[in-house]
């Protein structure tokens, strides 16, 4: 991409759309489902005195890629902010395109940290069980 191309990209905030700032949030929730899910067919139907090991396996393989998507979209959006700050003015004074573009990158980068913490606390349980009991 060249360097116009670039910063016409940076100065009319084009590339943040409201469905990039909310993918961590979506990949958490899926992952949420799965782990549940998943558990709770596991259970239902090896019983209650089975061993969580055929759910856990599976558990750690969907925390891993939901955790590397989340990883993939805050490096994204670390570059978009980067980007974003070019002249070391980290305040949002006034209402402009740029700002606008700076604070999505911003609360982006918090909801995908919010959202990698809460994949990791979905799986503690998977850690710390052993049985379906």
């Amino acid at each position: 991409m060249g360097k116009a191309t670039e910063e016409a990209r940076r100065e009319t905030g084009s590339g943040t759309t409201l469905w990039h700032v909310i993918a961590a949030p979506i990949v958490w929730s899926v992952h949420f489902l799965v782990c549940y899910i998943w558990a709770a067919i596991h259970c239902e139907k090896a019983g209650r005195d089975a061993l969580l090991v055929p759910a856990q396996t599976g558990i750690y393989v969907v925390t891993g890629v939901a955790l590397v998507l989340i990883g993939l979209n805050t490096v994204r959006f670390w570059r978009t902010y980067q980007r974003s700050v070019t002249d070391g003015d980290f305040d949002f004074e006034a209402n402009t395109v740029e700002e606008r573009h700076r604070f999505l990158g911003h609360a982006s980068i918090m909801l995908s940290v919010l959202s990698a913490v809460a994949v990791i606390y979905v799986a503690i349980p998977a850690l710390l069980l052993s049985t379906c009991r």
